[in-house]
């Protein structure tokens, strides 16, 4: 009997710490608490069982002790979940301590006018509302903000005047009742409550014009290869996005505060060229996605302000295939250099790449600032045939040519007649998409990008990652995922068998 209590004990034990660390019950832990609650049950059955058929009173006090025990302890766990519940402590054992507010979060909390409100409609049976309440009473620790819980059957009118649809949806308020501003958030993680609150929040960050025409990444195309993503995570900060058509511009738009450039696949217009040159020289800012084998023009204009770019790819023989693609031609980026772009990443918090081109600088000027942000690792080489490449190529690095951290990612920022041009060119625009934009810390290399280029280098920070659904490639959370899972099952068994053999021990 104690053999199954003790298995029932260390199967509930570990799925409850597989589904607080993970956010979610996966097939290790559903099994483990299955298992234990059965182990327990049996464990219980056989302790009354086994009073009833014992006749010699002496004999049932060992028994009787041992129910007594299974009680207590199950009792135990039943008053720490509800003392858990109704009370302030918290035990964040969450993956990345999802429940600690990220420094993007609680910045945008400190700015905030006016108290704010956060109601959560709910259905009495959804289990998904315990986590956000847990979320926004954090928001409440750290800012000026009321916390309210209404059952969604009980305001139909609050459902039609908010379009809620479902169970565990938030709605922020600012403001006075009969001006107040609102935003949804239907998917209530920390990272949709950082951008229901940034829309309540943000001011106009600036204007940045997007270029089309010439086969560029396109914003409003929203499946995996569009980079609507993008243009969403630009207009949460703040930042009003609007386009230009090379094939027709004569000169940039003044109110330009940044250009975007997204690996166009034709080479832009003179007269677009001679335009973006202009805009810069006036100490515009530049932030250009670039893509192996192509040839847009824009590569001149780099050129022209000491960064050139060979056609040439990168390949990194520490990282493994994506998508099926040859070994090393997806880095995973880890050195980074001191630079607000890359403000808190570093070999814990990497970044993701396919398929890059890399760059060289040579200051045009001695008083020139150029940095080099982000490197492949120590062991890339360049190929420079990047369109021979194929899905099941074999790459091997030469035995004439070593290993280098040659450069994804780099900025440059020049003094020219009074006025300062910034510029962040990428060797990559595919980190951008919206099949990986949210993958491991794109996200934020991409916006603190944008932030520095128009001068915002308050507004970069480390935004919060959404951990409870894997994303891909993640081979940090995934491998950590997997063991949080089935990785704990030698610690398991290790304790079971232990505490079995210890129990023997004693009975003989």
């Amino acid at each position: 009997m104690r053999e199954l209590v003790l298995v029932g004990f260390v199967g509930v034990g570990f799925g409850l710490g597989s589904y607080y660390m993970l956010g979610s019950l996966g097939g290790f832990g559903a099994v483990n608490l299955i298992g234990g609650i059965a182990a327990l049950t049996a464990g219980l059955v056989q302790s009354v069982r086994g009073i009833g058929a014992v006749r010699q009173v002496a004999s049932r006090g060992p028994l009787v002790e041992s129910v007594l025990i299974v009680v207590a302890l199950c009792w135990g766990v039943v008053l720490i979940e509800r003392f858990a519940e109704i009370s302030a402590v918290r035990f964040d054992w969450t993956f990345e301590r999802q429940f600690e507010l990220s420094p993007a979060t609680r910045g945008l909390l400190e700015r905030l006018p006016d108290r704010l409100q956060a109601t959560l409609y709910h259905d009495s049976l959804d289990p998904r509302t315990r986590r956000t309440r847990v979320l926004l009473d954090g928001l409440a620790q750290h800012g000026p903000v009321d916390v309210r819980q209404i059952a969604l059957d009980t305001v139909p009118e609050d459902e039609d005047r908010y379009g809620i649809g479902t169970s565990n949806t938030v709605i922020l308020r600012i403001g006075p009742e009969d001006g107040a501003r609102w935003q949804k958030v239907e998917r209530p993680t920390e990272g949709g409550l950082f951008e229901g609150l940034a829309r309540l929040l943000t001011d106009t960050a600036g204007i940045v014009y997007l270029t089309v025409g010439t086969g560029e990444g396109d914003v409003e195309r929203s499946d995996d290869l569009g980079f609507s993503g993008l243009g969403v995570a630009l207009q949460t900060e703040g930042y009003v996005v609007r386009t230009l058509s090379t094939p027709f511009v004569r000169d940039i738009p003044v109110d330009a505060d940044v250009l975007l450039t997204i690996a166009p696949e034709r080479r832009l217009r003179e007269p677009a060229l001679d335009a973006i040159q202009r805009y810069l020289e006036r100490g515009g800012s530049l932030v250009a996605f670039l893509e192996p084998g192509r040839n847009s023009g824009v590569e001149q204009i780099l050129s022209n302000w000491g960064i050139t770019s060979a056609d040439a790819l990168i390949v990194d023989p520490t990282s493994g295939p994506v998508d099926g693609d040859a070994f090393g031609l997806s880095p995973i980026a880890f050195n980074y250099s001191e630079h607000p772009v890359t403000s808190g990443l570093d070999r814990n918090r990497m970044t993701f790449f396919r398929r890059t081109r890399s760059f060289e600088l040579r200051k045009p000027e001695s008083n020139d600032r150029m940095d080099t942000v982000v490197y492949a690792s120590g062991e890339s080489w360049l190929r420079s045939d990047p369109g021979s490449v194929g899905r099941n190529t074999r790459l091997s690095r030469p035995a004439d040519v070593d290993g280098n951290y040659h450069a994804i990612a780099v900025t440059g920022q020049y003094q020219r007649d009074g006025v300062e041009t910034r510029i962040v060119a990428f060797g990559d625009s595919h980190f951008a998409s919206n099949r990986y934009l949210r993958a491991l810390f794109n996200l934020d290399l991409v916006m603190n990008a944008v932030h520095w280029s128009v001068r915002r280098e308050p507004a970069i920070t480390l935004r919060p990652k959404g951990y409870s659904v894997i994303q891909f490639p993640v081979p940090i959370q995934s491998s950590l995922t997997a063991f949080y899972g089935v990785g704990l099952l030698v610690p398991e068994a290790l304790l079971v068998i232990g505490g079995l053999v210890t129990l023997r021990r004693r009975q003989a």
